[in-house]
């Protein structure tokens, strides 16, 4: 159509990174600005430095004040005068509580360490969590161009594969006869092949970066990064569910007749993602809930539809 403008996907990618990278920076500055800045961590030991402050004042057998008051009794127990009752009831009306009132103080103090340690860690899990929502948004859309290339490159590994096994069989003709190809060709069809090296090849790419980002994220906040098996667990699970989605967008194509279009896309996407990966990750994580929930289909109508907004169909590198 004559005047209008036509923007390249490389172009608009470029804009949602820039947009993405915005939000990160102003998300940091805004982080910086109302964050807490003392690590958990020593809080909780300044809370522990106060207990042992407390535990050493008031201890019933080892005690400062049982001490105190052991050295302060033997003084009016074994002297008299007028100076020594001034000395018990001085000692006794003021001296004597300081010690259990400095150690309840010194309780409070190390409860109020632990209730701020815990506040700062619930602040930086909420930046981290929105800053994972940020970097895995532009991680679902700028996976396109690689998705596209590994779906390229499992289907030439597949029709190498098929080849094989053809010639396998050709070599075996008193087992298989003159139909050995055939046979081989419908026992493993090229669609077969073609998906389980792409959700091989894809899942592994999808996970080794959705979990970096993460683990970025973590570190950077100073949250718990996991251990290596648990990390490895989690790559298994994101990859399980990458093959959900794939078989999900794949069923979806099949009901949608026509050439295909942004919206139909968009649709197979929805159901590859809504139906295949969140049910198998949720049931892999074991969170009880298995369908996908409202705010996760907001998710991901917004990251398919700025994948299917950016990418026409049939997209390839260097269009």
């Amino acid at each position: 159509m004559a005047g209008r403008v036509m923007v390249s996907p490389s172009t608009l990618l470029f804009i949602l990174a820039a947009g993405g990278a915005g939000s990160m920076i102003c998300l940091r500055i805004y982080a910086n600005v109302t964050a807490p800045e003392i690590p958990p961590s020593e809080l909780r030991q300044a809370a522990g430095i106060f207990r042992q402050l407390a535990n050493d004042l008031d201890d019933p057998k080892t005690g400062v004040s049982e001490k105190a008051d052991s050295a302060a009794s033997s003084v009016w127990q074994h002297n008299s005068g007028d100076s020594v009752d001034a000395f018990a009831l001085l000692y006794l009306t003021n001296i004597r509580l300081f010690p259990g009132a400095f150690a309840r103080d010194c309780r409070v103090i190390a409860v109020g360490c632990d209730a701020y340690a815990k506040l700062v860690e619930d602040v930086n899990k909420r930046f981290a969590e929105i800053e994972k929502a940020i970097l895995q948004l532009l991680w679902l859309v700028a996976f396109q161009p690689m998705t596209t290339a590994i779906y390229g490159a499992a289907q030439a590994m597949a029709a190498v594969q098929l080849a094989r096994l053809v010639k396998i069989a050709q070599t075996l003709k008193m087992v298989f006869g003159t139909s050995a190809a055939r046979i081989l060709q419908m026992a493993f069809p090229k669609y077969l092949l073609t998906t389980l090296n792409y959700a091989a090849m894809d899942g592994a790419a999808y996970a080794s970066g959705s979990l970096a980002l993460d683990r970025v994220v973590d570190y950077d906040y100073g949250l718990p990064m996991g251990s290596a098996g648990d990390n490895a667990a989690e790559f298994g699970k994101i990859g399980a569910a990458n093959t959900g989605y794939i078989l999900g967008y794949d069923i979806a194509k099949l009901g949608l007749r026509g050439p295909a279009t942004r919206q139909s896309e968009l649709l197979a996407r929805l159901i590859g993602s809504g139906f295949g990966y969140t049910p198998v990750k949720s049931a892999l994580d074991g969170d009880g809930e298995i369908m996908t929930t409202p705010d996760e289909w907001a998710s991901k109508i917004e990251g398919h539809g700025l994948r299917a907004l950016i990418f026409p169909p049939g997209w390839r590198f260097g269009r």
